[in-house]
């Protein structure tokens, strides 16, 4: 067994997820960001953003704006897949990167298909992207990928529909901040998961979860002795980071020094 497969099945002390792919040494939500997360087996879970193009094509980047991470302008939602298609979304990382383009939803499902799961949020401020969830939807199952994708959202309505569209499909919620009557939103939606900012975790709020058989997570944790902290504290702990390779050094760091 060679010394990747030793990783890969190995039970590191957090759950390690590589947020809008290796993001801190690749551009955001690009190709060249998710291989980078599929070449690393300590990598549990890729996290992605989704809005659909003018023409109702799910497409994978963060903002509702392209000025960010892309050299194009106005809301993604106001071009087409073809223009967006045409778009440098590399060269605001590095001109390395030039080549990077947009990818769509389908195109990101392939690369992780069999090799790493996915943590899909749905990007709305409102409901301006009507149908998003049965779009999602039908490209994961088109590619038999239910049990390998987890759908999230800030917007609870459009997780309780995509748990009533596909129950067999994860769904989960997002906060920032720690709400009252967290549980009860959680059984009205039929999430099974919760992902909130770092500075809200608690060990109360742990054990609720756990009790619940709710996967939580927390984001996003860049900084070393957070990230340290919270394998001590919390073993198991989902934790999305933009320095995945980073968090898994100190996970090997961290296992010498317990030897």
């Amino acid at each position: 067994m060679n010394d990747m497969t030793q990783d890969a099945k190995r039970e590191w002390p957090l759950t390690i997820v590589a947020h809008r792919g290796c993001s801190g040494a690749a551009p955001e939500n690009t190709p060249a960001a998710f291989k980078l997360a599929l070449e690393e087996p300590g990598i549990a879970i890729i996290e992605l953003d989704v809005h659909l193009s003018k023409d109702g094509v799910p497409v994978v980047i963060h903002d509702h704006t392209l000025e960010r991470t892309t050299n194009g302008t106005g809301r993604v939602d106001a071009h087409t897949l073809e223009e967006l298609r045409g778009l440098d979304a590399g060269s605001a990382f590095a001109p390395a990167f030039a080549a990077e383009r947009i990818p769509t939803l389908e195109e990101a499902l392939e690369l992780a298909k069999g090799r790493c799961k996915l943590h899909i949020e749905l990007k709305m401020l409102a409901r301006e992207y009507a149908g998003i969830e049965e779009k999602v939807i039908a490209l994961v199952q088109r590619h038999g990928m239910q049990r390998e994708v987890v759908l999230s959202s800030f917007n609870h309505d459009s997780m309780k529909l995509a748990h009533e569209l596909d129950p067999s499909i994860a769904t989960g919620l997002i906060f920032l901040g720690k709400p009252v009557l967290l549980a009860e939103q959680l059984r009205h939606a039929g999430a099974s998961s919760l992902s909130m900012h770092h500075a809200f975790l608690t060990r109360e709020l742990a054990d609720e979860m756990a009790g619940l058989g709710i996967d939580l997570g927390v984001w996003t944790v860049n900084d070393p002795a957070l990230l340290a902290r919270i394998a001590a504290e919390y073993p198991g702990m989902r934790v999305t980071t933009d320095y995945p390779e980073r968090a898994l050094r100190i996970m090997r760091e961290r296992e010498l020094e317990v030897r």
